[in-house]
């Protein structure tokens, strides 16, 4: 069976091999009715104990991708999924209280994002904006109208975005515009207004930890498809489709965090359709839309879509982030007059003063111009942290150059331990992100790291590197001594 482990992944050897079975089962290279090796055969196969099987395949069978038969013909055989071809409509919000608790991937990613915003190290860790890139063009001067505006800033910025959209080939009317916080509380609203608890989302995966603990804790059951170079797996989407009907599909077609890739335009085209034929709406997120480094502009899901079953959502955060925390939701207008809705009932006010500078900066004219500056800005800072790991590409580490966003997905030779690499780096005085975080359910196979390029300066950049070069040198001198055997696996011989 075409299952590799990884033994010196942080993720546990039976996780590796469930997640490869469940991979093989979407791919539908182990097709429905298919009988599965027994346990002692597939144990001697991939040189594990036999319990390490019995887990891997309990949990399937948990999880319905796998059945049990004790009469002939006897032993594991994959299920038979259920096609579902309806759209369930709309949704309403279940009053329930929620006891926030995060789990150890959600803590370390959010300890790494909280130390980003100091400055004890060279930080490759959050998506933090550098002070040299915020807007300084006409700031001082915005300040002086501003406790005098009588005008209504909510409306006013729906119509500005209007316009902003229009240069993406976006044309929406300000009705079809709600005005939010930020992304993550825009899903939040969603979630609550058409979810129940128990419903199904599927998600990009590799995906960041503070949204798997947003879905978690909203009791929403959270399926997970595999990334290609040009987005998300659309032949295991639809597997996934069929085994779990779900109510939402969220995607960051654009400078997806934490791969950086792009959905292609034909992944887009063809995904729609896909949604289409099952009656799914999509989520979108394109809050890094501005940061992309070539003329090519795709088309946005919402753009694109003919059915009015795509949400937009995006934020303000990395382009104006002097504290305006101001973001959107596009969608149909009944969908934008419920959301206005609710929002009002969970919100005193808005952040009209933010609105008001956001609005003045985009009439002048600067907002535009802003942008621009951005775009090059962080071309130059990917190029640089591009040069200085080719100078350390020989020690284990490997990546595809972004076209757009703020960070690289490195890839690590088998022999690097994540965890290890993440700890020798924080005591050498850089942050890094452990790919292990980015993966709420484990994986098999190589590990990674995310580099985010938004906060340092070139000086900071270049010793981060040096640095980190270091590091790995520390894991592959520590990779030389014997192999430990995986902790789960000792567990299950003795």
């Amino acid at each position: 069976m075409n299952i590799k482990i990884n033994r010196k992944s942080e993720t546990a050897i039976y996780l590796q091999i469930k997640g490869a079975i469940k991979s093989l089962i979407a791919s539908k290279e182990l097709t429905a009715g298919y009988k599965m090796p027994s346990e002692r055969k597939l144990a001697e196969e991939l040189s594990v104990h036999r319990n390490t099987i019995v887990k891997a395949y309990s949990e399937l069978i948990a999880e319905g991708y796998l059945y049990a038969s004790r009469q002939a013909p006897r032993g594991y055989f994959v299920n038979t999924p259920e096609a579902s071809q309806t759209f369930t409509g709309r949704f309403f919000p279940l009053e329930k209280m929620i006891q926030y608790d995060f789990n150890e991937k959600e803590n370390i990613f959010l300890d790494i994002f909280d130390d980003s915003n100091k400055n004890d190290h060279i930080s490759f860790g959050g998506i933090v904006i550098d002070r040299d890139a915020y807007p300084t063009e006409g700031i001082d001067s915005l300040a002086t109208g501003m406790l005098h505006s009588t005008v209504d800033e909510t409306a006013r910025l729906k119509r500005n975005i209007c316009k902003l959209l229009s240069g993406e080939n976006t044309y929406v009317n300000p009705k079809n515009i709600q005005i939010v916080s930020e992304t993550n509380q825009a899903i939040n609203y969603l979630m609550d207004m058409f979810l129940h608890e128990g419903d199904t989302i599927i998600v990009e995966e590799p995906i960041v930890p503070d949204n798997v603990s947003l879905f978690r804790h909203k009791r929403v059951h959270l399926v997970t498809v595999p990334m290609e170079k040009d987005g998300m797996d659309l032949v295991a989407l639809e597997s996934l489709i069929i085994k779990h009907h779900p109510k939402f599909i969220y995607t960051i077609p654009n400078a997806h965090n934490p791969t950086g890739i792009v959905m292609s335009l034909e992944k887009r085209l063809q995904l729609l359709k896909l949604t289409q034929r099952y009656g799914i709406p999509i989520i979108e997120e394109d809050s890094l839309r501005e940061f992309r480094y070539t003329e090519n502009r795709i088309p946005s899901l919402y753009s694109l879509d003919k059915h009015k079953s795509v949400i937009l959502l995006y934020s303000f955060t990395l382009s104006f982030p002097y504290g305006v925390k101001t973001g959107y939701i596009v969608g149909p207008y009944d969908l934008a007059e419920r959301l206005g809705r609710y929002i009002t009932i969970n919100e005193s006010s808005l952040n009209s003063l933010g609105h008001y500078l956001l609005n003045e900066y985009i009439e002048r004219g600067l907002f535009e111009k802003h942008l621009s500056f951005l775009a090059e800005h962080y071309r130059k800072k990917r190029d640089l942290l591009v040069r200085e790991l080719d100078k350390i590409k020989d020690k284990g580490l490997s990546y595809e150059i972004p076209q757009a966003g703020l960070l690289l997905w490195c890839r690590l030779d088998e022999n690097i331990k994540e965890r290890q690499l993440y700890q020798i780096a924080v005591k050498k005085g850089i942050l890094i992100m452990p790919g292990f975080l980015f993966y709420p359910y484990g994986y098999q196979g190589c590990g990674h790291i995310r580099l985010c390029f938004s906060k340092g300066s070139d000086e900071d950049i270049c010793q981060g590197v040096r640095l980190l070069g270091e590091a790995l040198d520390e894991c592959q001198k520590n990779d030389s001594h014997p192999n430990i055997t995986n902790t789960s696996e000792r567990k299950n011989k003795k």
